[in-house]
């Protein structure tokens, strides 16, 4: 079951979805046959999902499991060091884990790159932004969108 799916605001052909399997898919819908990748490292159901309005690669994810997940597309299939590894898969940017309890909503700030908003169902609410010592060697890749060019 889809729960959540959102358009990449920089292709028109790229929609990723948030899934009820735990994972999160994106396709090209010239060729909807096959996903053009999963990422599967949240635990539990995906209840959301939506492309960054600033950044062409970057998306957010939230799921049963409390945590938010930042992805940058533009990173699949990079190596990593073995040290790394155990953090998750290249293209996994970020995890937030600062709520308690199921979070209900996401949103991207649409004026400042990496800042997020994200509620749950206590009632709080979150805004925060990704450290740019996080995205700031990726900053460069986010520009070079081999992965979603058409």
């Amino acid at each position: 079951m889809v729960n959540s799916l959102s358009f990449n605001p920089f292709n028109e052909w790229i929609l990723a979805t948030a899934s009820g399997d735990g994972t999160i898919k994106l396709f090209d819908l010239r060729k909807l046959s096959r996903s053009l990748h999963a990422f599967d490292n949240h635990e539990g159901e995906v209840f959301q999902v939506e492309w960054n309005p600033n950044l062409e690669t970057v998306l957010a994810s939230h799921a049963a499991d409390k945590r938010v997940m930042i992805w940058d597309v533009s990173r699949i299939g990079e190596e990593q060091a073995d040290e790394d590894a155990g953090d998750g898969p290249p293209e996994l940017l970020f995890v937030h884990g600062g709520h308690t309890a199921k979070i209900s909503e996401l949103s991207w700030n649409p004026s400042e790159k990496w800042v997020v908003a994200s509620v749950a169902e206590d009632n709080v609410l979150q805004i925060w932004e990704v450290a740019e010592s996080i995205y700031s060697d990726d900053t460069s890749n986010s520009n070079n969108a081999s992965f979603l060019s058409t």
